[in-house]
C-alpha cells in the first residue's frame, strides 16, 4: 500500500509539472544556437571623417549615416567611399533644430514615404518625434523635416503611492519600431516600472500596438511578473523592412521574441538548456569597486546574450556573447567589450549560421547590396567593415 501510495504521489507530481504552465506568455520553441561557429570575420578599419561620441550607425541606399552625441549635429551622412557629404540636426529650438544631443533613432529604422525617399525618425526627448527628409536635407544642406508629431519615447506613469503622496514615477526609453512607415503607427515595448528599494511594482512589461498616443492592441509578456523580472525583460528591438514583423531580443536571456503583427502571432525561441523565466531567477546585483584614483569601476556580473540587430528581407543577424568564444576571452574584464558571434536566423526563428567577430563593436548595420557589415566601435571611435561575400547567401 505504502509502495502504491508512493507511486500515485510521484504520478501526480509529474502531472503537476507538465500541466504547469509557463510565465513567458508566448509559444516557445527550443533552437539550439549556441558555440556553431567555425568561421571568424576580420574586420578592417575604415578611414573617414567620423564625428565624436557615435551613438549608432546605418547604411540607407548608397549612404552609411552615423547618429552623433556632440553638442553641433545628430546626424553625418557618408557617400559610399565614405566621404562626408552633410551634418544635420542642429541643437536648438526651431522645427528643423534639436533640443537636446540625447535623441532616439531606434535601431537606426529607415523610413520610406509614397516616392520612396528615404526618412529617418529621430525622437527628441524634450520636443517631440521629427521625420528627417533625407534626399532634402542633402540637396539643400540644411536639415529638412518632413513631418512631426509628440511622441517623446518615455512611458511616464503619475501613480499615487500612499508613503510618496503625488509622486510621479517615469520609465526607461520606449523601444519601438514605426509600422507602415508612418511615425505616428508604432509597434513598442514598455519597459516595467519598478521601485526595487520598496519592492514595488507599478506597470508590467508590455508590448503595444499604439497609433498617435493610443494603444490600439496590447500583448502582455509574462502571466506573473516580479521586481526582480525588470531586468530580465529587457532588450534589442528590429522590424521586417517591409513586412510588420519585429523581433525582440532579450539581453541577458536566451530568448528570441517574434511578433508577427499583420497575423496577429506571437512566438519565441530559447537556447536548450539556459535559464527560462520558469527558473528562480535570482535578483541581478551591480557590484562597485573605489579605485586607488577616486574613481569607481562597476563591474558586470550579468550574464549577457544578445545586444544589436541587422535586418533584411529574409535574414536577421544580431551580435552574441553567451557563448564559450566570449567566454574564454580573458583578456577583456567586461564580456560586453568582447569580439561576440554573429548569429544569423529567418524571421520564421530558424538559425541559418554563425561566425565569430574578430573584435568588439557595439553597433552593426548591414549594406546588402555589397554584403558587407559595418561595426561601430564606440569606446575607440571607430567604424570597421566585415566583407561577408563569401559567407553570406
Amino acid at each position: 500500500m505504502k509502495k502504491f501510495a508512493l507511486v500515485l504521489v510521484s504520478v501526480l507530481l509529474v502531472l503537476s509539472c507538465g500541466n504547469r504552465k509557463s510565465r513567458l506568455l508566448f509559444e516557445v520553441h527550443e533552437v539550439d544556437y549556441r558555440n556553431k561557429s567555425d568561421i571568424t570575420l576580420n574586420g578592417t578599419e575604415v578611414e573617414a571623417e567620423w564625428p565624436l561620441e557615435m551613438r549608432a550607425i546605418a547604411v540607407c541606399d548608397s549612404f552609411l549615416l552615423v547618429k552623433s552625441g556632440d553638442n553641433e549635429h545628430i546626424l553625418y551622412v557618408y557617400s559610399d567611399d565614405l566621404k562626408l557629404k552633410g551634418r544635420f540636426g542642429c541643437i536648438g529650438r526651431a522645427r528643423n533644430e534639436f533640443l537636446t544631443t540625447t535623441v532616439q533613432w531606434s535601431s537606426a529604422q529607415i523610413l520610406r514615404n509614397e516616392q520612396g525617399d528615404a526618412m529617418i525618425p529621430l525622437v527628441d526627448m524634450q520636443q517631440g518625434t521629427k521625420l528627417l527628409d533625407l534626399q532634402k536635407s542633402l540637396e539643400a544642406q540644411s536639415t529638412v523635416i518632413a513631418a512631426q508629431n509628440a511622441f517623446l519615447g518615455r512611458h511616464i506613469v503619475e501613480y499615487t503611492d500612499p508613503d510618496y503622496p503625488g509622486r510621479t514615477v517615469m520609465s526607461t526609453v520606449v523601444r519601438n519600431q514605426y509600422l507602415d512607415n508612418d511615425i505616428n503607427h508604432r509597434f513598442c515595448f514598455f519597459h516595467p516600472i519598478t521601485d526595487g528599494y520598496e519592492d514595488k511594482v507599478y506597470t508590467e512589461p508590455v508590448f503595444a500596438i499604439t497609433l498617435d498616443t493610443a494603444r490600439v492592441k496590447e500583448i502582455k509578456m509574462l502571466s506573473r511578473f516580479e521586481v526582480k523580472d525588470a531586468d530580465y525583460v529587457n532588450g534589442f528591438m528590429i522590424k521586417h523592412p517591409s513586412r510588420n514583423i519585429a523581433v525582440q531580443v532579450l539581453h541577458i536571456l536566451d530568448y528570441i521574441l517574434f511578433f508577427d503583427l499583420d497575423n496577429d502571432r506571437a512566438f519565441a525561441i530559447h537556447q536548450p538548456g539556459s535559464p527560462t523565466f520558469d527558473d528562480d531567477l535570482p535578483a541581478i546585483e551591480y557590484t562597485y569597486t573605489e579605485n586607488a584614483d577616486g574613481t569607481t569601476t562597476y563591474i558586470d556580473t550579468r550574464v549577457h546574450c544578445f545586444r544589436d540587430l541587422a535586418a533584411t528581407e529574409s535574414f536577421f543577424m544580431v551580435t552574441y556573447y553567451n557563448c564559450d568564444y566570449c567566454h574564454n576571452q580573458t583578456d577583456v574584464s567586461d564580456i560586453e567589450q568582447a569580439a561576440p558571434e554573429l548569429l544569423f536566423f529567418d524571421w520564421d526563428g530558424n538559425f541559418l549560421k554563425s561566425f565569430k567577430l574578430d573584435t568588439h563593436v557595439d553597433d552593426i548595420t548591414y549594406d546588402e547590396k555589397n554584403q558587407i557589415l559595418y561595426g561601430m566601435d564606440a569606446a575607440n571611435d571607430r567604424i570597421l567593415r566585415f566583407d561577408l561575400k563569401n559567407v553570406c547567401h
